[in-house]
């Protein structure tokens, strides 16, 4: 969803994969790390083999082998022949192919990108989602994108449409390679060079999407702490509907940044039951597997917690949407409305006020449809007198990737009956509109 790569280590941790040119993989027998398939201690056997008491007592017997074997002189001299293993020169000249393996620095260094970016399976429930993933860029690919911002930015003025046109065009994870190719070449920081040549709203896009995705993550979840009063919408949005791989990256790049920890910064600026949820998002628990679970106790739990009492179990409510898979929250919610008569959302709405109610109905929200939630909150941005911008850009910038904002652009035609893209030129103008529509594939 927001530009981190599904779980696992890739590479390997501890080494290069591919080896570098030159390296032995796997290495040769007698140098540490290697291993002799026909000395290999894994057993295959099934459970309980051998059979106890196997060999039986007294064997082998004593004295076996018998003194003096094997024969003095074996192997005979000479063995192996003469110029066995090969000779140098072998493999023959021109194998393998010049260029393979591939030279140094590929894949390019920060690929794959942080693990959890973006979060696996995002958005739920959205058909024909499954696209393929976003190509990288070759290094003279990366290079031309680079030095194309360099010119539109070179000299006197600025070349607003050379800006649009790459940074509105390429997705997180080609992006995150020409920003390492622009400090490559030219010595200095994208985000800086495009801080010093833009400004107004037109100028924060700009900025954002000289960031990689993860980075400008912690910038907003810093800005919405920092300061008198908390964001709570930018919390929310960006805390909510995230994978635990996310969550982790999250908390090891605030840290990296800012030299603080992320949950202890929220709570000493947040308070009650919405810190605490906030908290519990933090901890990047929740049940991922398809583990099966019984709906109808969870659904039975969390009337128990709220409409079936006096009074409210607030953390029973918070820790089963926040732990609970959320195909399984899926299931509970259809239970609840079909016992008690009325959606999940309404009881909430019934036991709860403030800050927790929101962020409960949110979580809930995205849930049921991630596209449709985040579509929601496009329209919000944009709703009424005057634009948020600051979480147009937000989302603009975090959802931007073809498979995401895709299901989203459907979703939002959908429940409000136009494009995202005439929304957002009906609301913005100038360079910063053409960048925004750019950004989600609606410039033409």
């Amino acid at each position: 969803m927001y530009g981190y790569p599904p779980g696992g280590a890739f590479p390997p941790p501890g080494g290069a994969y591919p080896p570098p040119p030159g390296g032995a993989y796997p290495p040769p027998p007698g140098q540490p790390g290697s291993q002799d398939r026909n000395n290999s201690t894994q057993s295959t056997a099934p459970q309980g083999y051998p059979p106890q008491g196997y060999p039986p007592q007294g064997y082998p017997p004593q004295g076996y082998p018998p003194q003096g074997y094997p024969p003095q002189g074996y192997p005979p001299q000479g063995y192996p022949p003469q110029g066995y293993p090969p000779p140098q020169g072998y493999p023959p000249q021109g194998y393998p192919p010049q260029g393979y393996p591939p030279p140094q620095g590929y894949p390019p260094q920060g690929y794959p990108p942080p693990q959890g970016y973006p979060p696996q399976g995002y958005p739920p429930n959205v058909s024909n989602f499954n696209q393929p993933q976003t190509p990288l860029l070759s290094p003279a690919e990366c290079d031309a994108a680079a030095k194309d911002l360099r010119d539109a930015m070179k000299g006197l003025g600025t070349d607003e449409k050379g800006l649009i046109a790459v940074l509105g065009k390429y997705p997180p994870l080609q992006m995150n390679q020409i920003i390492k190719s622009y400090k490559s070449n030219y010595g200095k920081s994208l985000y800086d060079d495009v801080k010093s040549e833009t400004s107004g709203n037109f100028g924060k896009l700009c900025c954002a999407l000289s960031m990689s995705i993860v980075e400008y993550d912690v910038k907003c979840l810093h800005d919405a702490i920092e300061g008198i009063g908390t964001d709570d919408d930018c919390l929310i949005e960006i805390l909510v509907g995230r994978t635990n791989s996310d969550i982790n990256v999250l908390r090891s790049e605030y840290k990296k940044q800012y030299g603080k920890d992320i949950e202890k910064e929220v709570k000493g600026d947040t308070s009650g039951y919405v810190s605490r949820l906030y908290s519990v998002l933090l901890q990047g628990n929740r049940d991922e597997t398809n583990a099966p679970r019984d709906v109808n106790a969870d659904a039975e739990a969390l009337y128990r917690a709220g409409e079936g009492r006096a009074g409210t179990d607030e953390m029973a409510f918070i820790s089963m949407l926040c732990n609970r898979p959320d195909n399984h929250l899926r299931e509970v919610f259809d239970v609840y409305q079909q016992k008690h008569g009325h959606t999940i959302e309404k009881a909430i709405s019934k036991e709860f006020s403030g800050d927790i109610k929101k962020a409960l109905t949110s979580l809930v929200a995205s849930i049921r449809n991630k596209a449709e939630y985040i579509a929601s909150l496009f329209e919000k941005s944009m709703k009424g007198i005057g634009t948020d911008d600051d979480k147009l850009i937000r989302l603009t910038v975090r959802h931007r990737a073809p498979y995401v904002i895709n299901p989203i652009k459907e979703a939002y035609k959908t429940k409000y009956g136009k494009s995202l893209g005439k929304r957002i030129k009906g609301d913005t103008s100038g360079n910063y509109c053409k960048l925004l529509l750019a950004c989600v594939n609606e410039d033409k």
